[in-house]
């Protein structure tokens, strides 16, 4: 892990998760904390080399790889962590999230680090938009991805943007990528084709001044995926049909963790097309099947 200096006191931690810090005086804002203990281990490390200590960590969702540090970062230096309502209880009590993939109490192998991290005490919730009590930081929201997501501006105008944005080279090899709410998804990538900001910094791209032609690239497969979700009710399928067509036409070889992120990304497009009146339900031998509506 390396610092990357990105604006006058805002930095940018690259890597499978990009993270962000903010330094005020010697006080440390951290945005995110990576995917696991050592993760964590790395960035305080990184802090202490600077003299820095870390007040805050602002966590922009739930996500195992966006809170696996915090559990030992909260530990050795006593920080706040901050998030949005919806989101704290899952960071408070990671189990919660493979409880709500699988929709019942998890098998094993939905218990690892990949999508349970380490518990961690949430202090502070986020405001929906605005600043962020206690920081020199601003809060976006940035529904969509996951249950509230949130974005962070600094005062340097570096926008974090988390899991709103894919890179090219993660939609070419995997067609579409979780989105629990695609309504929210849209009215996100409408606010970010006009935001402005000095530098973009998604979570999993990398950080660029100009993200319209990505904010294109996700516009473009996810409504690709809604097409294909249409396609596949036709005359009648059930959520578990429409899920084996995608992973068939995207060429998805499903394991446990991809099945449930999977299938929470079709269930939040099969709700969208429902509630836009372009697929109803019908129960037939006890199933639930999807016909799409002429």
């Amino acid at each position: 892990m390396e610092l990357g200096r990105v604006g006058e006191r805002t930095y940018v931690i690259e890597g499978p998760t990009n993270l962000g810090v903010y330094v005020d005086g010697n006080d440390a804002f951290l945005i995110d904390s990576g995917n696991d203990e050592s993760a964590g281990r790395k960035i305080l490390k990184l802090l202490e080399g600077q003299g820095w200590k870390l007040r805050m960590i602002l966590n922009t969702h739930s996500n195992a790889d966006h809170i696996g540090g915090n559990a030992l970062l909260q530990k050795r230096t006593g920080c706040g962590v901050a998030a949005t309502r919806n989101e704290a209880p899952l960071i408070e009590d990671p189990s919660l999230e493979p409880v709500l993939l699988w929709g019942a109490a998890a098998f094993r192998e939905l218990r690892g680090k990949f999508l349970q991290a380490e518990p961690s005490r949430v202090s502070a919730i986020l405001p929906g938009e605005g600043p962020v009590e206690g920081t020199p930081l601003e809060a976006i929201a940035l529904p969509g991805h996951f249950l509230q997501m949130a974005g962070f501006r600094t005062p340097d105008n570096v926008v974090f943007l988390a899991d709103s944005l894919f890179s090219e080279a993660i939609l070419s090899k995997y067609g579409f990528v979780v989105c629990c709410d695609p309504a929210g998804q849209f009215e996100t990538l409408d606010r970010l084709q006009a935001l402005e900001a000095a530098l973009f910094v998604p979570s999993h791209a990398k950080p660029a001044r100009d993200i319209r032609s990505l904010v294109r690239l996700n516009r473009e497969a996810l409504e690709n995926l809604l097409l294909r979700v249409k396609e596949a009710c036709g005359k009648g399928a059930s959520r578990e049909d429409v899920l084996a067509c995608l992973a068939r036409s995207y060429g998805v070889n499903l394991s446990s963790m991809q099945y449930v992120l999977t299938h929470i990304t079709v269930s939040g497009c099969i709700a969208f097309l429902a509630d836009q009146g372009k697929i109803a339900p019908a129960f037939e031998d006890g199933r639930m099947l999807w016909h799409a509506v002429p």
